[in-house]
């Protein structure tokens, strides 16, 4: 499933993204390595600050796997809590083939019982 978030206002997809971005969560998203995973996850096209990322619900809430915008940035796990954004983890994999990246994003919560 895919939504976008543009002033303020959350919409399901009506036409597909094409942006870098929305095009590495995708591909992404296809190598969830478990079914759990793979279901709950929801590709987030935020136009108001400019991001993609694939949002998780969590024991603790909602997560996001932000998608970097550039080869200088990195991926960032980010915990959305009541008093704003938290980055729970981060890593440069830029070059890294959808599927590690995937298992990396499996590996992360399931380490730290959040799925």
């Amino acid at each position: 499933m895919e939504i976008v978030i543009s002033e303020g206002r959350v919409t399901s997809l009506k036409s597909e993204i094409l942006n870098p971005q929305a095009g590495a969560a995708r591909r992404i998203a296809n190598y969830l390595p478990r079914p759990e995973l793979l279901r709950d996850a929801v590709i987030q096209h935020n136009r108001d600050e400019g991001t993609t990322s694939i949002r998780f619900d969590t024991k603790a809430g909602p997560i996001r796997f932000l998608i970097p915008a550039s080869r200088e940035m990195e991926y960032q796990f980010i915990h959305d809590t009541d008093d704003g954004p938290v980055i729970l983890g981060s890593f440069r994999g830029f070059s890294l083939p959808s599927r590690t990246v995937a298992f990396r994003i499996s590996e992360f919560l399931r380490m730290r019982g959040l799925k």
